[in-house]
């Protein structure tokens, strides 16, 4: 089996699973415009959200959407079955992740120092 494919939906668990995505997802575009982090953007392929799991770490994401920061993407994962209220994370090129949102749906500090580093180095 892929490491990465659609998997099989089970309801309810699901539907909050990938409704929680989306709402993190929705919240990065609305961060983005109001954070003047320029050069940092939420690609879209246009066609209906592809939510696929990671069956080596449980975790889902959309497939067809991608974090860009100057045009390198960077992977946004979900746990599976989080209680979190934002439950996303930015998985760095060392495979680190770094928390998306703080609690309050606002960008993480870490998530700003992140964008922040990438902006500069890509800049310099």
């Amino acid at each position: 089996m892929p490491k990465h494919q659609p998997y099989k939906r089970v309801i309810p668990r699901d539907l909050f699973n990938e409704a929680s995505l989306l709402k993190c997802y929705g919240r990065i575009f609305i961060n983005l415009e109001t954070a003047g982090l320029s050069g940092i953007e939420l690609e879209h392929d246009g066609t209906a959200f592809d939510v696929r799991q990671d069956f080596g770490s449980g975790d889902i994401y959309l497939a067809n959407v991608e974090l860009t920061v100057r045009g390198k993407p960077y992977r946004l994962r979900r746990p599976l079955n989080s209680r979190d209220g934002w439950p996303l994370f930015l998985i760095e090129d060392n495979e680190e992740y770094i928390s998306v949102f703080a609690g309050d749906g606002s960008f993480s500090p870490e998530m700003i120092n992140f964008c922040s580093q990438q902006l500069q180095s890509e800049s310099a």
